[in-house]
C-alpha cells in the first residue's frame, strides 16, 4: 500500500512539474511564436523579447493570459510602441503596476492593473513610457458572444529611447515637406519612394488609411509591396497610413509618395503632386543640391 501510495504521488509531482513548464512557456526571442492548442493548462505565458523591435503571435488564445516584459537592449527610460491584431477574440491590454505577483499554473492574476486599450481587431499604434528599466504588459482575452472559430492575437511592437523627438507633435506631422525634407525623403530618408494616385481614402478611429495605385517603384526596402493580393486590374496598389488630424481627404491626380515601414504599417512622410516634384528636383540639379540620381 505504501509502494503504491509513494508511486501515485511521484506521478503527481512529475505531473506538476510538467505542467508548470508548459505554463511558463518563456520565449526569449525578436519574434515569438506562443500557442495553447496542446495545452489544457489555464496559465500565464511568459514572454521576453531580446530586441528593440520584434513582435509574437498567440493562437488559440482561451489558455490563458500572457505577461510580456518589454525590456530594451539600451538603458534609461524608454517608449513602447505596439499595434495589436485580435481575430476572433476581445483582447484587455493592461500595464502591471509594481507588485509581488506570481505567477504558476494555478493562473494568479495581478493585482495592480492599469488598463490601456481593449483589442477587438485591429489598434492604432499606442505608446507608453516607462518609469525604469522594464514595462509589464498583461494580456488577457475576453470570450464573447461573437467570439466563434479559431482564435489569433498578432503584436508588433518598438521600444524607443525616450527624449524629446519622441513627443507626438500634430502640426509637424502634418505639415507639408521643405524642399530639403522632400530631397531627403526621395534619395536616403523612406523605406518607400513611389508614384501613384489615391484610389480610396478611409478614416478608422484615429488613423487614415490611404490606398495607392502604383505607377512606379522607385525605392522599396522590405519588398512587401508586390503579388497578386495587391494588385487592381492593371496596378498595384499599397496602403499608407496617418493620423487623421492630419486630414487627408480623396483627390485626383499623380503624386509622389515617400513613407517608413513602422509596426507594420507603411506611414506616409511626403506626398507633394508629382508635378511639384518634378520642379523641385530640376531645381536642385540645377543648384547641384540633389542627392542622388532622379529616377526618370
Amino acid at each position: 500500500m505504501m509502494a503504491c501510495m509513494a508511486i501515485y504521488w511521484t506521478f503527481i509531482f512529475l505531473y506538476l512539474i510538467i505542467s508548470i513548464v508548459e505554463a511558463q512557456n518563456i520565449c526569449y526571442k525578436c519574434d515569438c511564436t506562443i500557442s495553447e492548442e496542446y495545452s489544457d493548462v489555464r496559465a500565464v505565458r511568459k514572454v521576453q523579447p531580446v530586441c528593440n523591435e520584434g513582435s509574437f503571435k498567440w493562437y488559440n488564445v482561451y489558455g490563458g493570459a500572457l505577461r510580456i516584459n518589454f525590456k530594451p537592449i539600451f538603458r534609461g527610460e524608454f517608449r513602447l510602441c505596439f499595434v495589436l491584431h485580435a481575430e476572433n477574440a476581445r483582447v484587455q491590454i493592461s500595464q502591471e503596476l509594481p507588485n509581488e505577483s506570481t505567477y504558476s499554473v494555478n493562473y494568479k492574476r495581478p493585482a495592480g492593473l492599469k488598463k490601456l486599450v481593449a483589442a477587438d481587431g485591429r489598434t492604432n499604434e499606442t505608446c507608453i513610457t516607462s518609469s525604469g528599466d522594464h514595462i509589464h504588459l498583461f494580456l488577457e482575452p475576453e470570450r464573447t458572444v461573437e467570439s466563434t472559430g479559431f482564435s489569433f492575437v498578432d503584436m508588433k511592437f518598438i521600444m524607443e529611447k525616450n527624449n524629446e523627438e519622441l513627443v507626438y507633435n500634430t502640426k509637424e506631422e502634418c505639415r507639408p515637406c521643405t524642399d530639403i525634407e522632400l530631397i531627403q525623403a526621395y534619395c536616403s530618408h523612406s523605406d518607400v519612394v513611389i508614384v501613384g494616385s489615391m484610389d480610396d481614402v478611409k478614416h478608422i478611429q484615429d488613423q487614415t488609411d490611404i490606398n495607392i495605385k502604383i505607377s512606379k517603384v522607385i525605392r522599396n526596402r522590405e519588398l512587401l509591396i508586390e503579388g497578386p493580393k495587391r494588385r487592381n486590374g492593371p496596378y498595384i496598389t499599397e496602403t499608407m497610413t496617418r493620423h487623421r488630424q492630419c486630414g487627408v481627404e480623396h483627390g485626383p491626380g499623380l503624386f509622389l509618395f515617400t513613407g517608413k515601414w513602422r509596426l507594420g504599417q507603411l506611414k506616409m512622410t511626403c506626398s507633394p503632386y508629382f508635378n511639384d516634384w518634378s520642379l523641385v528636383s530640376k531645381r536642385a540639379v540645377l543648384e547641384g543640391s540633389m542627392d542622388c540620381p532622379v529616377v526618370s
